[in-house]
């Protein structure tokens, strides 16, 4: 049954706020995950890892969504262009959570060795990791290019904060050969982090896609993950 327009805009509309629901998951689960971290909380570490599973479950309903959508309407243009970025988008949130569940492993076993008290500037990579993939989300329901730019720049400002907490762990590994092992897990953190910010600008490329029929690499030195 092909559905009247009005009735594709209604379920354009589910298919958005299921976004954002997933993508609220992912930043709760990052906040979660960085919050065990810097508690040294073992409890909140477990409950990341065990919630990863709703993810998991969010990012099936909206691909199983996207596909009935495709089916029902055939849509084309921008329509196409849109229900199909979902299906991108999703997988950019699932990568974020499972970066999420692996911090939160780093942090059950930090905590379980008794903690740590030096966090470098992980926090505040996390908080502006967090922030880009909240502004990515807002550009795709807002159709908003001046928010994909805000996403794609600060991209650099976290690949600085990286090389920061790279640094900081290298200088204080050499310092004292005791903060091997815990400065070896932060950055597999920083990492993680870093990484992060990718999925979020991959999802702000992928509004510019939806916006303008264009595919492009937006920012300057972007990677991909596997």
């Amino acid at each position: 049954m092909t559905l009247t327009r009005t009735q594709f805009e209604e379920q354009l509309e589910h298919l958005r706020n299921m976004l954002l629901s997933m993508g609220s998951m992912a930043d709760r689960a990052v906040a979660d995950a960085m919050r065990a971290l810097t508690d040294s909380d073992v409890q909140i570490a477990e409950y990341v890892i065990d919630r990863d599973d709703e993810i998991d479950e969010m990012d099936l309903a909206i691909e199983s969504e996207s596909m009935r959508l495709l089916a029902l309407q055939q849509p084309i243009a921008r329509d196409l262009r849109l229900v199909g970025t979902a299906l991108k988008i999703i997988t950019d949130l699932e990568r974020i959570g499972d970066h999420a569940v692996d911090i939160a492993k780093v942090a059950r076993k930090l905590a379980r060795a008794g903690g740590t008290k030096d966090l470098a500037d992980l926090p505040r990579m996390a908080a502006t990791v967090r922030d880009m993939l909240k502004t990515a989300l807002d550009a795709f329901i807002r159709h908003d290019l001046a928010l994909v730019e805000v996403v794609v720049a600060r991209d650099d400002e976290v690949d600085d904060l990286f090389h920061t907490v790279r640094d900081d762990l290298h200088a204080a590994m050499q310092q004292d050969p005791n903060l091997v092992v815990q400065a070896s897990y932060l950055l597999f953190v920083a990492h993680y982090l870093e990484r992060m910010a990718d999925h979020a600008v991959n999802i702000a490329e992928r509004v510019y896609f939806v916006e303008t029929g264009q595919l492009s690499q937006l920012a300057k030195s972007h990677k991909t993950d596997s």
